[in-house]
């Protein structure tokens, strides 16, 4: 790996101190706290962990420049990796499973057949937390992310660095606290780090994600800007209502966005 081209600089014209390249008019579109596009999002990839590209693509448009970096550090299919691509940002992937990271390097490669990019693409195989290790301090524009949801996904990994294989809640959130640690140490001075996530809930554990996670940034040093929703636009199987007639378990139709400021 090689991070000696961090950190980059914007290439358009935008002045010191504007957020984004943006018009008035065209800040309008992302407005809203809420996602919620239609029709369902149709997947090329065989994926357990993906999002749709709306949702980088938001966050990426807000809150960077053309010629900035963006990190994600658990890449799983590549979709942060490819929108920052296309527009005309550099990234940096991390996955610990190399299939994930085969996957966003196979879809990369796509992107550039299609359109060529003077853009930078790091991809590694590898723990986040040692890999950000290596990244320079405050040399990430932004961070959008979605690490696992607990140990809902089975990645198909033994990996013992593969965090959704951990079914102790608690132990999970410690990891969890390591990576948000070094994503704080690698994201620039008011930069934002957006976190995708779901709560979970079973028998054996009460898992509210998005919560913990706010709690946990809280303590690195983070200011909460925002929290914003996914409408899940498709099944996400079995009946809308668990449980009955003797419990209550809701079906997740949603999936929540932390924003955190730097």
């Amino acid at each position: 790996m090689d991070f000696s081209w961090l950190p980059t600089k914007r290439t358009c014209a935008c002045p010191d101190g504007k957020l984004n390249c943006l018009t008035r008019a065209e800040l309008i579109k992302f407005g809203s706290t809420v996602i919620d596009l239609k029709p369902r999002q149709r997947w090329r990839e065989k994926h357990g962990g993906r999002f749709i590209p709306q949702v980088p693509e938001k966050f990426i448009m807000l809150f960077t420049h053309p010629g900035e970096t963006v990190l994600d550090p658990f890449c799983g299919s590549g979709t942060t990796n490819v929108e920052a691509k296309r527009l005309k940002r550099n990234s940096v992937g991390i996955d610990i499973n190399p299939y994930s990271t085969g996957m966003t390097l196979h879809r990369l490669a796509e992107l550039d057949m299609l359109e060529k990019s003077n853009t930078m693409h790091e991809i590694v195989q590898g723990n986040c937390v040692e890999v950000m290790e290596r990244i320079p301090m405050g040399s990430i524009d932004l961070i959008v992310t979605s690490p696992p949801y607990f140990d809902v996904v089975d990645y198909k990994s033994d990996n013992p660095e593969q965090w959704g294989n951990i079914h102790d809640y608690p132990v999970f959130l410690d990891k969890m606290k390591l990576a948000f640690e070094k994503m704080h140490k690698v994201v620039k001075p008011g930069g934002y780090v957006v976190v995708v996530t779901q709560d979970v809930y079973k028998k054996y554990a009460k898992c509210p994600l998005h919560a913990d996670y706010i709690s946990i940034c809280r303590t690195i040093g983070f200011e909460v800007a925002s929290t914003q929703v996914y409408i899940l636009n498709y099944s996400t199987g079995g009946r809308l209502i668990y449980g009955y007639p003797k419990s209550y378990y809701p079906k997740n139709d949603n999936e929540f966005i932390d924003i955190f400021k730097k």
